[in-house]
């Protein structure tokens, strides 16, 4: 008398548990397609910022400005010394100088006292023996030096003297080589005693990285990273 109720209670039981399996899949499932996404949109959120944060380091982290690109010039060097440039042989073509338009985002200014200056006579740059007030370094994969060779012009309006204030823009040169300019083309360096690339294999060419680092008297630094190009044209422009 009792066998169908039980029965049916045992089915009603059995459909329940299957019901509350469903139910468990379907909510796992979803708790998983929401981590994915979760982590998804992380992911993009902090590419997106290290995006953001290279980018601010070329325009809004410093008193120095970057205005427009850095353009690298190219220039047969010397390597062998012998006064004869064969790119067959062991001479080389490479960056040279890296030149970039500078504005000052500071009210006081910024001291450019440059300590190397150009003549276009014999070689250039030339030692200055001024008190220089911000610092240049240049760091390669294979290459560093905590103060580079860098001269500086003032194009446009300014007042004559060597303080890039707001409303002036300065012209920076960073040399990489000292130029040889009776025979158009660049030489290596002379070791520790200079600023420059003493050997080819430090030389910046393409597909290199650079990183230039300019630091005024007791002010934050501007950091500025580029890539080269897989091939090295005459004059390139890095964005």
């Amino acid at each position: 008398m009792n066998t169908r109720p039980i029965a049916k209670k045992s089915i009603q039981r059995g459909f329940t548990a299957i019901e509350v399996s469903i139910f468990m899949i379907a909510a796992t499932v979803v708790a998983t397609l929401s981590s994915v996404a979760l982590l998804s949109l992380s992911g993009d959120s902090a590419q997106a910022g290290a995006l953001a944060s290279n980018r601010g380091v070329d325009h809004a982290t410093g008193p120095v400005q970057l205005h427009g690109p850095i353009i690298a010039t190219r220039g047969d060097v010397d390597v062998d010394g012998n006064n004869i440039i064969d790119l067959s042989g062991s001479d080389i073509q490479a960056v040279a100088t890296l030149k970039m338009i500078l504005t000052a985002d500071l009210a006081s200014g910024i001291d450019l006292t440059p300590p190397y200056t150009t003549d276009s006579t014999g070689i250039d740059p030339d030692f200055s023996t001024s008190q220089i007030g911000t610092v240049v370094s240049v760091t390669t994969e294979n290459y560093g030096i905590s103060s580079a060779a860098w001269s500086v012009t003032f194009p446009g309006d300014d007042d004559g003297d060597d303080v890039l204030e707001k409303g002036e823009r300065a012209e920076m040169t960073v040399w990489l080589f000292p130029e040889d300019l009776a025979n158009d083309w660049f030489d290596l360096g002379s070791g520790v005693s200079d600023p420059y690339i003493d050997s080819s294999g430090e030389a910046l060419v393409a597909r290199g990285q650079v990183t230039l680092r300019i630091t005024p008297d007791e002010a934050p630094e501007t950091s500025i990273n580029r890539t080269l190009p897989i091939e090295l044209t005459s004059s390139i422009l890095l964005e």
